[in-house]
């Protein structure tokens, strides 16, 4: 019966196909005219919930203070008392700005430098602060100052949106020139048609979401090439089929059709399983990977049947006669191999490190590193922890002890910032010293207080924020809404969620998938087996992260579920083969059949797709190229896997009949 749909369904496209054709230019059309409306934002409301308790104590607490997080200007030499001033003056007649504040600056060098500090108004939005920004070269031109360095939390996340955008514009056409040349020498005559099904998919793709009005920013970033070769990597698999004496594009369409179907379904239930997060930009990749896949699926079940030719069949990718009787011969060895890689991955795995440096986003000579790395090496933390007293000012003498022996404990806190009810401001300096003057009054209260610590990694900074408030809600008693605040804990503490629903998600994509396999393959013993082979390559590229200090990132913490969607595929394919030969075949024989029948597209696959994600390593964005390298590896991984291991597998459960 499936095979009279398939047939059907090939049949009708191809009787029609200059409406085909017509459709897919409509659709290129829409997509590309949706893709010209998509904008990249990574601003701090991007990676919050609406509704989280975090995010509505910090909305509130901006809109009493009526500020957002400052940016700062150091200039590493010190300026005229005048020009200072008219500086400053520049600075706040500005749109959008609160206030300005300049101070002399003693840094831990000994040497004098100028630190502007200034204040957007709370309501500003990320257009808002990028005009700010842009106005600063020619106020800073004008008074004849050539060297000064920016830095600051909205100045760091327009930098991202930046490198984001920069990110899309240079690896989506580095990724199609990789991919288009892998596929010109491996697929030949049918390389256009490969082609088509990858390019299409990722403009509809990006198309919907610039016509969703969804922003892109830093995990979405992937999801247009990796669409991109979903779509090559479905095309492949039937370009790249043995064709039988007789056979018609409707037959080959119809063979390797349900094994396709079912690889692509269990791609979206990896991605899938990511809406199982907290996290809503893992969320919206989960959401917006499915569909991407799914429009891949259907956009090579509607080219295929109507432009696929005799395939391009490499005899130079068959594996020789004899392969499964090598294996056999070997088995022993391969278990053993087995065991001995998921060891070395255990050790590895034990010295994966969670959290990020935001910095390590960028490379070591961005303009972004070179300006932190001036401002913090003169003694000026740009990573600012908010507390909001407000509800119950404190006397500084009430806290002066306890900031001491955190100071102690945590030396990369360089300034303490103190406002007092009259919003007067004093300056605890550890690092460089602020020159300013002394408004202390033993009448007022401290109704907030900014520490300043210097940029490190998430889990860090979250552990000063956690002690933080762990004090506050001893000292002062039990509060729902959290007395520390800002826009960097809101996103450490992102983070950390982050992290906590990694393993839930990835157990929902290893579960689904598996009893999809199970199911659909008829025999629950497949799925297990089917299991093995795929969950390898995941462990082990996670232990590569553990033995080369690849951090776990908003980048890279969905690796593993996709992985595992991912990779199943050519598994998949060997698997319907297998099952699909004659059963009165022994084991080895069914094997032989399928190395032939299945092996060349599988590992014409694998070569294509795993140079594609090899590419991501051309995108400026650092982590984007860590993620498209280690779906990369647990491709040739899962090729190694599936030739190896699974073959050993499917004769060691039918050991009697070898």
């Amino acid at each position: 019966m499936l095979d009279t749909t398939l047939s059907r369904f090939a049949a009708n496209l191809r009787r029609h196909r200059l409406w085909v054709v017509i459709l897919m230019v409509f659709l290129a059309v829409v997509g590309g005219y949706g893709a010209s409306k998509s904008q990249v934002d990574n601003s701090l409301e991007v990676w919050q919930s609406a509704d989280s308790p975090d995010w509505l104590a910090y909305q509130q607490f901006l809109k009493r203070t009526n500020i957002s997080d400052p940016l700062l200007i150091f200039i590493p030499r010190q300026v005229k008392g005048l020009t200072l001033v008219q500086i400053r003056k520049a600075l706040k007649t500005l749109p959008d700005v609160s206030s300005c504040r300049s101070v002399g600056l003693e840094t831990v060098q000994g040497t004098r430098g100028s630190l502007l500090t200034l204040m957007p108004v709370g309501t500003a939005n990320p257009a808002q602060l990028a005009e700010i920004l842009k106005q600063i070269p020619p106020i800073m031109k004008a008074h004849q100052v050539e060297t000064y360095h920016l830095g600051g939390v909205w100045y760091l996340t327009k930098q991202l949106d930046t490198l984001s955008a920069k990110a899309t514009t240079v690896l989506f056409p580095v990724v199609l020139l990789v991919v288009s040349i892998a596929v010109l020498l491996l697929c030949r005559t049918q390389a256009l048609l490969i082609l088509s099904c990858g390019l299409l998919s990722a403009v509809l793709l990006v198309g919907l979401i610039g016509l969703c009005g969804v922003k892109m920013n830093m995990v979405l970033l992937a999801l247009p090439p990796l669409t991109l070769i979903l779509g090559m990597a479905h095309g492949i698999h039937f370009s790249i089929k043995r064709w039988n004496p007789g056979d018609t594009p409707i037959n080959v369409f119809c063979r390797v059709a349900p094994p396709c179907a079912l690889s692509g379904v269990t791609t979206a239930m990896g991605f899938g399983s990511l809406l199982f997060s907290s996290y809503g930009p893992v969320r919206e990749l989960g959401l917006w990977g499915a569909v991407g896949t799914l429009i891949s699926l259907l956009v090579t079940f509607i080219l295929v049947p109507v432009f696929l030719k005799p395939g391009s069949f490499s005899k130079r990718l068959v594996l020789p006669a004899g392969t499964s009787l090598f294996l056999f011969r070997k088995r022993r060895k391969i278990l053993l191999a087995l065991l001995l890689a998921l060891l070395v991955a255990g050790f590895g795995i034990g010295r994966l490190q969670k959290g990020s440096l935001i910095l390590d986003f960028f490379t070591d000579n961005s303009v972004v590193r070179l300006n932190y790395q001036a401002i913090e090496d003169a003694g000026v933390g740009l990573t600012p922890i908010e507390i909001d007293l407000f509800r119950q000012p404190l006397f500084r003498s009430e806290l002066d002890g306890h900031l001491k022996e955190l100071a102690i404990q945590h030396p990369e806190i360089t300034h303490y910032v103190y406002t007092m009810t009259n919003q007067s401001e004093q300056v605890v300096s550890l690092g460089a010293t602020m020159l300013l003057p002394d408004f202390f009054s033993s009448n007022q209260k401290v109704e907030r207080l900014t520490i300043l610590i210097k940029t490190i990694s998430s889990e860090a900074t979250l552990a000063i924020a956690d002690e933080m408030e762990a004090f506050f809600q001893s000292n002062l008693g039990h509060s729902t809404t959290p007395y520390v605040t800002g826009s960097v804990p809101l996103y450490t503490r992102g983070q950390k969620e982050l992290f906590s629903s990694m393993l839930q998600s990835f157990s929902v994509a290893f579960v689904a998938i598996s009893l999809l396999i199970g199911l659909l393959l008829r025999s629950i013993k497949m799925g297990l087996i089917a299991m093995v082979p795929n969950l390898l390559p995941v462990v082990l590229v996670i232990s590569v992260m553990g033995w080369f200090g690849i951090p776990l990132s908003v980048a890279t913490i969905t690796v593993a579920s996709i992985i595992f969607g991912v990779v199943v595929d050519d598994t998949i394919h060997f698997l319907y083969g297998y099952q699909n030969q004659d059963k009165h075949l022994r084991p080895r024989q069914r094997l032989d059949q399928v190395f032939r029948e299945v092996g060349a597209p599988i590992i014409t696959t694998t070569l294509v797709t795993g140079t594609g994600f090899l590419a991501f390593l051309a995108s400026p964005f650092i982590p984007l190229g860590y993620f498209g390298l280690l779906i990369s590896l647990s491709l040739w991984m899962a090729l190694i896997c599936d030739l190896s291991i699974l073959p050993v597998l499917l004769m060691e459960g039918e050991k009697n009949n070898v």
